[in-house]
């Protein structure tokens, strides 16, 4: 300001002319004022020491660590995103993989329940569009009798579907070992022989222990083991004759 006050007076003529008495005194009145805004912003000033001269390398140092998290955020984003087209992916395979399961087991199910029951029966899941989180229903229609859920159904037919069942996820995916415990219980002659020959025909594809008092099943065994109770209340095992055309001791 004082040195475009100077260029000023250097342009002024030379001698000047007077100042109005009136403008002077205006002059003087905008001068005060402007000392007085000058003492204002001087206090202002002073009010805002001590002045910390570590503040801007604070600030670097705190812009510098915003970048390197906003860097981390993009990061993590990115890797969010990746990791929710990876579980999308995932349960589209998922799901598939289980489609595929379902519509082999419910095939085999159904010729295996018709050769068991002379029936036919079908699985069922309970939500098609959300399977994971619902039931799984075994529908079945035993010959000579109407559509009856598995809930309704007498002890041998019962049986008759739990059996198709297990053989349907047995030719689609199956296990070297099984047991069964009396799982002809609640079957007559007719059932038993059935139940028999569908073991036997598994039987080239696994092993199968089967305790069963029945004799169709015993008929067709490959080895048969007697257990019974002895004097003095011992186990005792005993070998039990077959005729060879079927089987051996």
């Amino acid at each position: 300001m004082q040195q475009e006050l100077r260029q000023r007076e250097a342009e002024l003529p030379d001698p000047q002319p007077p100042v109005p008495e009136a403008m002077e005194k205006r002059l003087a009145t905008v001068l005060q004022e402007l000392q007085k805004e000058v003492r204002s912003l001087q206090k202002r000033i002073e009010a805002m020491e001590p002045v910390n001269m570590l503040a801007l390398e604070e600030y670097d140092r705190t812009q510098a660590r915003l970048e390197e998290l906003s860097q981390k955020l993009a990061t993590l984003e990115g890797e969010r995103t990746e990791i929710l087209l990876r579980i999308e992916n995932f349960t589209t395979l998922r799901l598939r993989a289980f489609k595929e399961a379902f519509d082999a087991v419910n095939e085999n199910f159904q010729i295996i329940f018709a050769e068991l029951s002379d029936g036919d029966g079908y699985l069922q899941l309970d939500d098609t569009e959300d399977p994971f989180s619902s039931g799984l229903s075994l529908v079945a229609h035993p010959k000579g009798k109407p559509v009856q859920r598995l809930a309704s159904m007498s002890g041998g037919e019962k049986s008759l579907t739990a059996l198709s069942f297990i053989f349907s996820l047995q030719r689609y995916r199956p296990s070297p070992f099984y047991a069964f415990d009396e799982v002809d219980m609640f079957l007559d002659g007719a059932n038993v022989e059935r139940l028999a020959k569908i073991i036997k025909q598994q039987a080239d594809v696994a092993q199968f222990i089967v305790v069963s008092h029945k004799t169709p099943m015993l008929k067709l065994a490959e080895r048969v083991i007697g257990v019974t109770q002895a004097r003095g209340a011992y186990t005792q095992v005993i070998g039990l004759q077959i005729e060879p055309k079927t089987s051996a001791v």
